[in-house]
């Protein structure tokens, strides 16, 4: 390997890793808690039981359809180093993602035959796209940061494989592809994505014949067998049972805002769907302007693997959100690899386009304009999550405080602000957050933005709650904290202080769904505790 080379991966590694050295120290925040909790005492054998049960068994109340003991371990690993400090798994999250770039890399030299330095833009772009924060730092994003590595590293080896056959580099190929599958059930793509890279990229006629089919075949053997065991499992191959034309609206819908996220930047330009048709346009007519006008031969080489990243490889990556209730920026990670190499080959067109020294040095201007402009972006989504779990740090410390100096069946009303505590309780007050489990002290209740589990459940449990609360003689007190959602500053109201809150807490139980059960915990939270002093 030359010393330009190495200099090149360095650059690549710094530009993955640099801009997420502040999520080191980043506390649990949202998911992090009942994975982290759940995973983390999990004992060393465990792993192989993982591969026929859902990893995170019923910590949301319910099974869910996800079986993933490759990511599972990684909890495991992380929590060798202290379950209850977050380092260790920030730096395997930034590990997967600088890796991820150097796949890019590798990925845009050898299937798409670019340049070297448009190769590494692909990377770079990659790299700081801002879409990419939630998978790096927030812990629970490496479900698909994860995936995505050995998905790309079974493309490129496949890849390789197809430029210069050798057995081992084909065989690990399809070792990656199975890690794949049981770090993510998305990963299915793979096959067709393939088959179609062959088709357009290589120009592989399609032959019903069996040297045709002979590549293909452990990687549809891998498939059939993921999802049967899927259907064994759970009655389902791929969560069918979703897919209705509300679904499929809904999809069209949350596809176009990831994809216009993930080309403009989070949380995305506000713009009309003619002019954001307007500006894709424009650009694709100024590259195809440079291609016939400068770009020779070149240009047209570039065509058909643009073609591919740009439709084939992101339509195939987005695909699986159709089965999805929620929308993630997560959720583009893999697919937004295609978005870097289209961009790539654009470059490449302006690399080797004539006059050269000239539009060269132009396709590096708007190349490194981009990039600024991405990283830019990328830092202030950095500096969110920060806050996010600073937030999350001070509500877990305040809540354990209130919660050990308060006598025994205290009521404790949290509201921590969701996007640092969504799916938290009650697992962030239990160990190995916190010393004890809160819950054999007091009760933790919250509204249900916070809460693990479906809205029937979190009415259930805390309607148990009050009821326990309500009903015991010693007539213990209420405790209601509010933590503000960029500042962290806590606000709180007990009944010694204003005997009022018992009358309203006592209310709580009157209400009679759990509409406006949440909706009066809310009103109480914000209109009698915020803004007060600790």
């Amino acid at each position: 390997m030359t010393r330009r080379r190495l200099v090149l991966l360095l650059v690549v590694v710094l530009a993955a890793a640099l801009p997420y050295l502040p999520t080191l120290g980043n506390y649990f925040v949202q998911d992090d808690f009942g994975v982290v909790g759940l995973l983390a005492t999990k004992p060393a054998g465990y792993f192989p039981r993982w591969f026929v049960s859902p990893w995170t068994d019923n910590i949301w109340g319910y099974t869910p359809d996800e079986i993933r003991p490759f990511p599972a371990v990684t909890y495991q690993v992380s929590a060798l180093w202290g379950a209850a400090s977050p380092v260790a798994n920030h730096v395997i999250n930034i590990a997967f993602h600088a890796v991820n770039s150097l796949l890019v890399l590798s990925v845009a030299e050898t299937a798409a035959g670019l340049a070297p330095g448009p190769a590494a833009f692909a990377a770079l772009v990659f790299a700081v796209l801002p879409m990419q924060t939630e998978s790096v730092a927030w812990i629970t994003g490496r479900v698909d940061s994860m995936p995505a590595c050995f998905y790309l590293a079974s493309f490129l080896l496949f890849a390789r494989w197809r430029a210069r056959p050798r057995t081992s580099v084909y065989v690990w190929s399809v070792v990656a592809f199975f890690v794949a599958l049981f770090t993510k059930q998305t990963t299915v793509t793979l096959l067709p994505a393939l088959m179609l890279y062959d088709a357009m990229v290589n120009r592989r006629a399609v032959r019903p014949s069996w040297d045709w089919l002979r590549p293909y075949v452990p990687f549809v053997l891998l498939t059939v067998g993921f999802l049967v065991l899927r259907y064994i499992l759970f009655g389902e191959v791929a969560r069918e049972r979703v897919l209705n034309a509300d679904q499929f609206h809904w999809f069209l819908e949350n596809a176009s805002n990831l994809l216009r996220r993930m080309a403009f930047g989070e949380p995305g330009l506000k713009l009309s769907a003619l002019g954001a048709a307007a500006r894709v346009g424009a650009g694709v007519a100024i590259v195809g302007a440079i291609t016939v006008l400068f770009g020779e031969r070149r240009g047209a080489a570039m065509i058909r693997p643009a073609a591919y990243f740009l439709v084939v490889w992101i339509v195939l990556n987005v695909a699986p959100t159709i089965v999805t209730s929620y929308t993630s920026p997560r959720h583009m990670y893999l697919a937004s690899v295609g978005w870097a190499l289209t961009l790539a080959a654009a470059l490449d067109v302006f690399w080797y386009a004539r006059p050269r020294r000239v539009m060269r040095r132009l396709g590096v201007a708007l190349a490194g304009a981009l990039l600024v402009a991405y990283a830019l972006q990328l830092r202030q989504e950095v500096r969110l999550w920060g806050i996010r779990s600073e937030v999350s740090r001070k509500a877990v410390a305040d809540v354990e405080r209130e919660a050990m100096a308060a006598p025994p069946g205290t009521l404790v009303i949290a509201d921590v602000p969701p996007r640092s505590w969504a799916f938290a309780l009650p697992h962030a007050v239990r160990p190995p957050f916190i010393r004890e489990d809160l819950a054999r002290r007091v009760s933790v209740i919250s509204n249900s933005s916070i809460h693990c589990c479906a809205e029937h459940l979190w009415e259930l449990y805390t309607r148990d709650a009050l009821r326990a609360w309500s009903t015991n003689p010693a007539r213990p007190p209420v405790i209601a904290l509010h933590w503000d959602r960029d500042t962290g500053k806590l606000s709180r109201l007990s009944d010694r202080q204003e005997p009022f809150l018992r009358t309203l807490v006592a209310l709580l139980l009157e209400t009679k769904d759990l509409s406006s059960l949440n909706h009066l915990m809310l009103d109480i939270s914000n209109k009698f505790v915020a803004g007060r002093s600790p």
